[in-house]
């Protein structure tokens, strides 16, 4: 191994050297930091002799050469680590041989998981990285022309440095790095960032006295900048947090296809620091628009982008987590609604950031989240048009007319539209005039007031355009199904792959999942999937996509079948490998290999990995093959077969049944006693084998299920506050899984813990319910996710009236 960072050094095991003169501790200096390059030896002569070198300066250098390379035999390297070229010498070393080469790749690494929003981990690299030095760059030699670059390295060692310490402050470490910053900031004493640093990690140590003193070194010694002004604020205001760059989007859709003109207009409308809203059916695509668009622009968004997903969340918590990203410490977030809207539009006051508000319910759960008078850019989608929002106003030629009114075309007054200043939420240009403009508050938020945009035609008043996304036509279903199924299997039958598309109803989602099953399936032809598919006669178009994937579904393989039918169990909107295990007693990494199916049948969504997810319309079709809602005491359906048509949609109560009113045919249903609803689920049509999963096996997969909840919450718990208790004999555990950074873990697993909690309350569960509410309640008071303790506290208490510890927590 090669050390450069410190000093110059050469070990081979426990052996160690050090080239015994000057020039040859000058000439293997700087075939270190070439390393991998070609050393001309003009260069090797000038960094010797300056610009007057004597006439035997290039002999002594390839001497000097010579004598390297006998000590690197006495040591025993290989003499050919320094090799001779027509332009010079090149020494060969790898990452794991010169710890210079090691400290970049691993700063890469960390930068990356940085990025990808891993902190933990991030640090972990991070210190790793950092751990390679030892003192100053090539200290002890004199590199002369070349010191600019050794003083750029140390430079890069600071600045790794500081990216860790800002994780490790993230990662709530305040008390264990404030020690280490007090002597960062002596070391180098014109350090701005490692002094605000300083100030936030006492500040949120409760040392808020010493920060301020801190604050009052710093301005002693330069003018402090923006950066340093914000945290001061903060600080004086008593507040724990300062507003970050925040920056989470999930990732681009893989494989995305078509919507080039959508994509186009919603990109523009979106850097004119406007907005749309985007609604349509399930699976047709909406989502994937929405982040591929996002993807788009990010980067005109300076300040950042906030993004939710609003499925069974209300304003209150989505404002609750944008706040927090936005610098607000869980303390100080208001608890009502209307007061956190009024911090959330007071931080992003002058601010430039983009927000994206995903699977929206209603206009009641949006209007708290619009940003009122700034820079932003909202993008929403919804399977309703939202006609508060939009008042009816429809883009042209992408989602057909409306009688409302309707912005300018893509040509002609478009330009004077979108022209700079016409901003949809503040401005006052043609954007607002193409729909009719009106001043007063927003309807239902009475605290937010100033330019809507009202429809001329329409009933309501709107802030925003809607673009209604059209099903998936022509060529590019064509495109994507190819993509899928692979192009030869599609240009061998295009008329029946024609015929497959449009009985697809032109939706992205189920094109993908029949395609996979063409994928997975080499003899199956495209013919007889679009025959099966033309039987179950699949209109309008949501039943286009329960259709097909009832047919995607027919050809999962037993075990991924199994698990989606037992996957309503997860009310969390991503999971990891582990709870899937634990709803099939089986192990994480056999857990993992079904997701993998799943996610190539397109039934199953890859996040953040090793993370899962699914579409609504997937999580809605899962209710349907069970038949069950989730509810306490339900029982699934132990077989379920099929003759035409099975759809269930809209049956409120199926007790004891044996023939379903507006169903076809529904025979050999032995029991669904105990389903108290499965209105909503789109169909089981044409399954012709649904096996559920009896009480007993429901009551044991929930059981496993919170059984390794509580004893991963009990490990993190146990890495945050250094104890070692073990899980109580009997209890699941998920095997080989560990949570890592506990901190990041109930960060990642906190809606995951919350829906844990309330399943178990719902489900009589009354141990797991208190268990699981105090091992959690101890982080949420922490992190300051007050609204998620004061409920679990609520239903644990429900659960078990006589629990001191819960009682406790709640006093």
């Amino acid at each position: 191994m090669f050390r450069v960072l410190g000093p110059l050094e050469i070990t081979v095991g426990e052996r160690l050297a050090q080239p015994p003169g000057p020039r040859q501790r000058e000439l293997l200096a700087l075939l270190l930091l070439r390393a991998n390059q070609v050393v001309s030896v003009g260069t090797i002569v000038k960094l010797a002799w300056g610009e007057w070198p004597p006439p035997t300066a290039r002999r002594q250098a390839q001497n000097c050469v010579g004598r390297l390379r006998r000590l690197m035999t006495d040591v025993g390297l290989s003499p050919k680590t320094i090799v001779t070229t027509p332009g010079g010498y090149l020494l060969k070393v790898g990452d794991d041989q010169l710890d210079m080469l090691a400290f970049l790749a691993a700063a890469d690494e960390g930068r990356a998981l940085a990025g990808a929003g891993h902190a933990w981990k991030a640090s972990r690299c991070y210190r790793a990285a950092l751990a390679l030095w030892r003192g100053p760059a090539f200290e002890g030699v004199a590199l002369g022309p070349l010191a600019g670059e050794v003083e750029r390295l140390n430079e890069r060692r600071l600045a790794v440095l500081e990216d860790c310490l800002d994780l490790e402050l993230q990662l709530g470490k305040h008390a264990a790095v404030a020690g280490e910053l007090r002597a960062l900031v002596a070391e180098h004493p014109l350090r701005e960032r490692m002094w605000g640093q300083l100030a936030l990690a006492l500040h949120r140590s409760g040392r808020t006295d010493e920060a301020l003193v801190a604050l009052d070194q710093a301005r002693a010694r330069f003018v402090p900048g923006e950066r340093l002004l914000e945290i001061e604020a903060a600080v004086a205001r008593g507040e724990t947090g300062v507003a970050e760059r925040p920056g989470r989007l999930p990732d681009a859709p893989a494989g995305f296809v078509g919507r080039d003109d959508e994509s186009a207009v919603l990109a523009r409308l979106l850097r004119q620091e406007a907005g749309a809203v985007v609604s349509g059916e399930a699976g047709v695509g909406k989502t994937a628009l929405a982040v591929h668009v996002a993807h788009r622009v990010h980067e005109c968004f300076p300040d950042g982008l906030l993004y939710a997903s609003l499925r069974g969340s209300g304003p209150g918590e989505v404002l609750g987590g944008f706040l927090r990203r936005l610098g607000v410490s869980g303390q100080a977030v208001p608890d009502g609604v209307e007061d956190r809207a009024e911090v959330y539009r007071g931080k992003l006051a002058g601010r430039r950031a983009l927000i994206v508000l995903d699977d929206v319910a209603d206009a009641g759960q949006v209007l708290p989240l619009l940003p009122g008078r700034s820079r932003c850019a909202v993008l929403i989608t919804s399977r309703s048009s939202l006609d508060e929002l939009t008042g009816g106003s429809r883009l042209p030629g992408l989602g057909g007319t409306s009688q409302g009114s309707v912005l300018p075309g893509l040509g002609g007054l478009a330009e004077e539209a979108f022209r700079p200043g016409a901003r949809g939420f503040g401005g006052s240009g043609a954007f607002q005039a193409a729909l009719g403009a009106g001043v007063g508050p927003f309807p239902g938020m009475p605290g937010l007031t100033g330019t809507v945009v009202s429809a001329s035609k329409g009933s309501g008043r709107g802030v925003l355009p809607l673009m209604e996304l059209p099903s998936l036509e022509g060529g590019p279903a064509m495109t994507l199904l190819a993509k899928v199924a692979g192009a030869g299997r599609v240009a061998a039958e295009v008329p029946a792959a024609r015929d497959l598309v449009r009985l697809c109803g032109g939706s992205p989602l189920a094109i993908r999942v029949l395609g996979a099953r063409l994928a997975a399936e080499p003899r199956l032809r495209v013919s007889w999937l679009a025959e099966r598919l033309a039987r179950r006669k699949p209109a309008p178009a949501y039943r286009a996509v329960a259709e097909a994937l009832s047919l995607g579904y027919a050809g999962l393989p037993e075990a991924a079948r199994r698990l989606l039918r037992r996957i309503h169990l997860l009310d969390a909107p991503d999971f990891a490998p582990w709870a899937c295990a634990a709803l099939l007693d089986t192990t994480p990494a056999e857990a993992e290999e079904l997701l993998e199916r799943l996610v190539e049948a397109h039934f199953a969504e890859r996040s953040s990995p090793p993370r899962y997810r699914l579409q609504e319309a997937v999580r809605e079709f899962t209710l349907g093959v069970t038949g069950a809602t989730g509810g306490a005491g339900a029982t699934e359906t132990t077989s379920v077969t099929a003759t035409t048509t099975t759809s269930v949609t809209g049956t409120t109560s199926v007790t004891g049944t044996t023939s379903v009113t507006g169903t076809t045919s529904v025979t050999g249903t032995t029991s669904v006693t105990g389903t108290t609803s499965v209105t909503g689920t789109t169909s089981v049509t044409g399954t012709t084998s649904v096996t559920g999963f009896t009480a007993a096996e429901r009551r044991a997969a929930l059981g496993r299920l919170l059984d390794g909840w509580l004893v991963l919450a009990d490990q993190a718990n146990g890495l945050r506050f250094e104890s070692a208790d073990e899980a109580p004999p009997g209890r699941w555990t998920p095997l080989g899984v560990t949570v890592g950074d506990p901190l990041e873990w109930f960060e990642t697993e906190r809606p995951g813990l919350v829906a844990a909690v309330r399943r178990a309350a719902a489900e009589n569960r009354a141990e797991h319910c208190w268990r699981l509410a105090v091992a959690l309640a101890r982080y949420l008071e922490g992190a300051g996710h007050l609204d998620d303790l004061a409920e679990c506290l609520r239903l644990a208490l429900a659960a078990n009236p006589q629990h001191e510890a819960g009682h406790a927590w709640l006093l």
